[in-house]
């Protein structure tokens, strides 16, 4: 029987589980592919030991995404201006970017693991992203209302936007120095959407 690490069983296998994300965060941030051997290693435990906690590696790489997710998107929206719909579009989107571009692994994992893993666990990582894309569609829906954004159907609107931001994150990974491309890519980006939802292109096409 492993040696037990904490007060109890329960606090000891999330301990064990808390230890197990954080040794495949910092792997992740020297290498990009890691194995479930790697992790066991990294925390000192047996790659059998491995498997009473994640059934394989896409499911580990899911439930780091899902643990540490929630806090970066916290920060991207407290950092929102209070009101102003293009305003608060514009710094969504730079905030977006900024964190894809920069974190490096969960900005990563995004982009260079979600294509690879199986269909499981990129839903996984997509649910983890809801609070940023209701945010999207509520900061479209605000624009809207307050006349400076076209009127489509905001689940298509908040997929439209999404999508730009990750294909503009998409290009920034890809450059040999990200963080000096990041500024240019994010102006770019920030004027394509606010033209693209402007309430003046419907006036334009009538």
């Amino acid at each position: 029987m492993p040696r037990i690490r904490a007060g109890s069983i329960e606090q000891h296998k999330a301990l064990t589980r808390s230890q197990i994300l954080m040794a495949t965060q910092d792997l992740l941030e020297v290498k990009a592919d890691i194995s479930l051997g790697d992790v066991a290693a990294q925390v000192g435990i047996g790659r059998t030991t491995m498997y009473e906690y994640f059934d394989d590696r896409d499911d580990l790489i899911a439930a780091l995404v899902e643990s540490s997710l929630p806090k970066v998107i916290g920060e991207i929206l407290a950092g929102l201006p209070p009101s102003g719909a293009e305003e608060r579009m514009s710094a969504l989107v730079a905030g977006t970017l900024r964190f894809v571009a920069t974190d490096p692994v969960l900005g990563l994992i995004l982009h260079r693991e979600l294509p690879r893993l199986r269909e499981r666990a990129q839903d996984r990582i997509r649910l983890a992203h809801a609070d940023l894309i209701g945010e999207v569609g509520t900061v479209y829906s605000e624009g809207v209302e307050e006349g400076v954004f076209r009127r489509i159907p905001v689940d298509l609107a908040a997929r439209l936007i999404q999508d730009s931001i990750m294909s503009a994150a998409r290009v920034v990974l890809s450059a040999p120095d990200p963080g000096q491309r990041l500024e240019a890519v994010t102006f770019e980006v920030k004027r394509f959407l606010l033209q693209g939802l402007s309430a003046s292109a419907d006036l334009k096409s009538e």
